[in-house]
């Protein structure tokens, strides 16, 4: 029986290393770290000094015949850590190359490679070399932001980004972070003060390190509670269980009321309120019910999280989070109440209420049919005008087009004649429903045994939505948490959470870093949104200044065509190109503005003999089915890929004058400015390729 006090860890390397065994080789890998995770001092465990090592508490085991795993074995502690895995060669040169160590300012254990320091002096004549990026930064203060002792003479070498980006393999994580992000113009101060710090540092006790916040980034601890099998079957999915301590902090803190989190794209934000949720289920685990609630804007995206959750909880913790769009949500809630109205889901219904509406324009007013439409769904529903006086006083800011009281007047008999039209057919819109439910649920006073609610994409919902979320919890501590980012923001939804009753006053976070995207890519993505006015979603305005990806490679692409044909032939290419530079079909996304632009490029695809999944609100990204990918760039969001190509595309410009008064795409964009976040949106789906593919 292993002793209580032996501490079995399995690092983010040895996952990715076993990720790359043959798979008729990875059951015994499996077989072993099952038996050393019962007893890592069973005398049938073989250690083998590694003579080659620089660090000398590193160990080899047998696995079989032909693969070995390096583990390390402080000499102070009961701590075991399985740090990689590979053939016997393989396996031994990457002992070699690396030490392991506990930090002497941060306490994490870090594992980096050790530059061999046996190089002959030369006599190097005197002349000017470029400056250092660190020039500016003492020993210490660079062992304060998390570089090895060991290695601070490799980083005074460093004169360029490119040259820092050549040590990215070789330096700690958290350490090649704060060295990019002072390279790009952080002060050093600022970086200093997100570290975590403990008071005290022993750099011999793996124990103890091993429980920090910035190990856990790299190092998860065995227990008789891991679920190591499915750890091992899908060990590329390191968000499951490797958190970055900023992350971590956000998550496991009891919040005194609403908190805030934003970040670009890639940045981890859904990772962060999927593991906030979880965090809170095991919190209020004795509470009856589904104590927590999780909500997002769409249904797809509200279908992959309940997937992603499923793989981070055991079936219990599951039971205790309720995972569901917020339309649903309210839907259900309304039924709860006996509401006997329908939300109106149907869009080609919608429009044949509108055609009967549209009878009631009044001879003297002239303005095009759809303009009725938007005013009423950007002015009359978001600020909820019940009457002609209600409409006269509201606000039109953004409308663009004036319109006098009088003429306010003359339109109000469309709106009343749409109302009556849904009401005939016992239809509701969403935002109005939503306004019903709140006042029910303030009339009945209906506990929903709800104690804490995540909200993802927050961007996306509208004042009513979040109004009733708001009043569906109890205010107090954890009660409310809400993530997102208006630069992602793709419908029309505009909202100041402070108006809706979240008051985030001194709990707003934010996260800085992408870890999907190359730097290349999210460059050209943010600059789509130049001049743009984005909010921080409670009424101040946003930037991603210090926005930044650890990441390079190849600059986006931008083609044009002279027409259809040319462009598939450049598109037909371009897939040969990538299949040959190692992209798999599954990780390529075809990306297009419309769902019939969609159909159509997925049929051109399947006559040019391609296997397509096209991804719609019924079809999840599933890695099992193969197939280059085929999806709105509004589907997309959520999502990642090796490579995306958005095809056919004009400009925002375009999009914006031919949406502007219209619905018939399937969702209602807000201007121009909208066009340019649905296009940073798609870009930033991409981690390592981009092309952007038009038609001149």
């Amino acid at each position: 029986m292993q002793q209580q006090s032996v501490k079995v860890a399995l690092s983010d390397d040895f996952l990715r290393a076993f990720s790359a065994v043959p798979r008729d080789r990875q059951q015994a890998v499996m077989k072993f770290v099952s038996q050393f995770r019962q007893n890592p001092t069973s005398p049938g465990i073989n250690y083998e000094k590694i003579r080659e090592a620089t660090d000398s508490a590193m160990r080899s085991v047998r696995i079989d015949q032909s693969y070995r795993g390096i583990v390390l074995k402080p000499d102070k502690g009961n701590v075991y850590c399985l740090l990689w895995v590979g053939k016997h060669d393989d396996a031994y040169d990457w002992a070699a190359r690396r030490r392991v160590a506990i930090h002497p300012e941060l306490g994490n254990i870090q594992v980096f490679e050790v530059v061999n320091e046996a190089v002959p002096s030369v006599s190097i004549p005197v002349v000017s070399l470029p400056k250092s990026l660190f020039s500016k930064l003492k020993d210490r203060e660079l062992l304060r932001l998390g570089v090895p002792e060991e290695s601070i003479a490799q980083v005074r070498t460093v004169t360029s980004e490119r040259e820092l980006d050549a040590l990215e393999t070789q330096l700690p994580d958290d350490a090649y972070e704060a060295l990019f992000l002072y390279a790009a113009g952080e002060p050093y101060e600022d970086l200093i003060r997100e570290l975590e710090k403990p008071d005290t540092v022993d750099t011999a006790d793996f124990a103890v390190a091993l429980d920090r916040d910035a190990t856990k980034r790299h190092f998860l601890v065995l227990t008789e509670d891991s679920d190591l099998e499915a750890l091992l079957a899908a060990p590329l999915a390191m968000w499951r269980v490797f958190l970055h301590a900023s992350q971590r902090k956000l998550i496991e803190r009891d919040w005194n009321g609403p908190a805030r989190v934003l970040g670009g794209a890639g940045t981890g934000k859904t990772v962060v309120a999927m593991h906030r949720a979880v965090w809170l289920a095991r919190k209020y685990v004795d509470l009856p019910g589904k104590p927590v609630l999780f909500t997002t804007y769409t249904r797809t995206l509200a279908d992959d999280i309940t997937t992603q959750i499923a793989m981070i909880t055991t079936p219990a913790e599951r039971d205790r989070i309720e995972i569901v769009n917020v339309d649903q949500w309210a839907r259900g809630l309304l039924r709860r109440f006996g509401y006997k109205q329908e939300l109106l889901f149907d869009e080609k219904r919608r429009r044949e209420f509108w055609a009967r509406a549209l009878t009631r324009i009044p001879d003297n007013v002239d303005y095009p049919e759809s303009f009725y439409r938007a005013e009423f769904e950007r002015v009359v529903l978001p600020q909820g005008c019940e009457s002609a006086e209600d409409y006269m006083v509201a606000s039109r800011i953004g409308r663009g087009v004036q319109v006098s009281r009088l003429q306010r007047k003359a339109l109000w008999p469309v709106f009343a004649e749409y109302r009556a039209q849904l009401r005939s057919a016992n239809f509701r819109e969403f935002e109005e429903a939503y306004r019903d439910a709140l006042v029910l649920l303030k009339k009945e006073g209906t506990l929903l045994g709800i104690r804490a609610i995540v909200v993802d994409e927050t961007q996306d919902m509208s004042a009513a939505a979040l109004s009733l979320l708001r009043a569906a919890v109890p205010a107090e501590a954890n009660d409310v948490f809400v993530v997102g980012d208006a630069h992602q923001r793709i419908y029309r939804h505009k909202v100041t959470l402070s108006k809706v009753g979240i008051d985030i006053k001194g709990r707003g976070r934010r996260l800085r870093i992408n870890y999907r995207t190359t730097d290349e890519i999210r460059r050209w993505a943010t600059a789509k949104l130049a001049n743009c006015a984005i909010d921080d979603l409670d009424g101040q305005p946003d930037t991603l200044m210090g926005y930044r990806s650890l990441s390079h490679g190849a600059p986006p692409e931008e083609i044009s065509s002279a027409s259809r044909d040319a462009e598939r032939k450049q598109l037909r290419e371009k897939l040969t190109e990538l299949r040959s530079e190692g992209f798999v079909d599954s990780n390529i996304c075809l990306v297009l503005r419309t769902n019939e632009e969609v159909d159509e490029y997925a049929d051109w695809l399947k006559v040019a003999g391609e296997v397509v999944l096209r991804l719609d609100r019924a079809t999840p990204d599933n890695q099992d089915k193969p197939g280059i990918r085929v999806a709105t760039m509004h589907r997309v969001k959520g999502l990642e890929f090796d490579a995306v190509i958005i095809a056919g595309y004009k400009s925002p410009e375009y999009y914006a004058e031919k949406f502007s008064e219209d619905s018939d795409a399937g969702v209602l964009v807000d201007g121009l400015t909208n066009e340019r976040c649905l296009l940073h949106v798609a870009a930033t789906r991409a981690k390592r390729y981009l092309l952007v593919s038009g038609i001149s």
